[in-house]
C-alpha cells in the first residue's frame, strides 16, 4: 500500500506541537555564530513539505532537496517562490554551491548504513564554499532506541479526524516504525499503513564522519529541539 501521508504530514506534526518557527530561529543563531562564508545561499536537504525551507527563505536565498516526489509536490504546492529538486542525499550532485546546508528533523537517518553517512557528509561539504556550515540533526543513536514502544498521535479537525498508531522496531543498527493510520474525511474513513526505517549511528560515527569529510565538527547537545545538532564547517581556504 502505497502510504498517502504527505498529505496529512503537517497537520500530524501540527497536532503534537512541532515548532517550526522557533526550530527555525535557533537554526539561524547557530548559522550566524558559526558561518565564515560571506554569501546567503542555503540548501535544505531532506526539506520534506518545505515548512523550514520557506521560514529560512526569510533570511536566505533557499533552494530545497528531497528524494520523495509526493512531498516535493506539497512544498512546491505550498511555497511557489523556492526551487525545490528532486534527490537522493548520499548522491546528489547540483551546480550550484552554498554558503549553508541544513538537513533537520532527522532526516539524516534514512541514509541507514555508515558507508551512505559517509557519503552524505562528504557529498555535503563538497556543496559547500569555503567557510560554509553544515547543520545536520541527527536520529537516535543505538543507545537511545528503545524497540517495542507503542505512541499514538491524533489530529482533530472538523473535517479530518486522523489516529496514528506506532510501533517501534529494530534490524540490527536500522530502527523500524510501523504506522498504522484512521482516516476520517467527509467522504467516509480510510486506513493506511507506513513502514519508515532509519540507521542508528553513534555520537562517535557522526563526529568522525565530519572530520573525515575536512569539517570542523561541534556537537550541541540540545539542538533545536532536543534531538541534538551537528555542526560542520569548512575550513576557509588558505591564501
Amino acid at each position: 500500500m502505497n502510504s498517502k501521508s504527505e498529505k496529512y504530514y503537517d497537520n500530524i506534526y501540527a497536532s503534537i506541537g512541532k515548532d517550526y518557527p522557533a526550530e527555525a530561529n535557533k537554526a539561524r543563531k547557530f548559522i550566524q555564530k558559526y558561518k565564515q562564508s560571506k554569501g546567503n545561499r542555503l540548501l535544505d536537504v531532506g526539506c520534506g513539505t518545505g515548512v523550514h525551507a520557506n521560514l529560512l527563505s526569510k533570511h536566505y536565498q533557499v533552494e530545497g532537496l528531497d528524494i520523495d516526489p509526493k512531498m516535493l509536490a506539497v512544498a512546491r504546492k505550498k511555497y511557489p517562490k523556492i526551487r525545490f529538486q528532486q534527490g537522493d542525499m548520499v548522491h546528489f550532485k547540483l551546480k550550484s554551491k552554498f554558503d549553508i546546508i541544513v538537513c533537520l528533523f532527522s532526516a539524516i537517518g534514512y541514509v541507514k548504513t555508515k558507508s551512505h553517512l559517509q557519503r552524505t557528509i562528504k557529498n555535503m561539504c563538497q556543496h559547500l564554499f569555503p567557510g560554509g556550515v553544515l547543520l545536520v540533526e541527527p536520529w537516535f543513536t543505538p543507545n537511545q532506541w528503545h524497540p517495542g514502544r507503542v505512541f499514538t498521535t491524533q489530529v482533530n479537525k472538523a473535517d479530518l479526524k486522523i489516529v496514528r498508531m506506532s510501533h517501534s522496531s529494530q534490524r540490527g543498527n536500522i530502527s523500524i516504525i510501523e504506522f498504522q493510520y484512521l482516516i476520517g474525511t467527509p467522504k467516509g474513513i480510510e486506513r493506511d499503513t507506513e513502514f519508515l526505517e532509519l540507521g542508528l549511528f553513534t555520537k562517535k560515527e557522526y563526529l568522525d564522519t565530519f572530520r573525515s569529510a575536512g569539517l570542523k565538527v561541534i556537537h550541541d547537545l540540545y539542538g533545536l529541539d532536543g534531538r541534538g545538532l551537528y555542526i560542520g564547517i569548512k575550513p576557509l581556504d588558505k591564501k
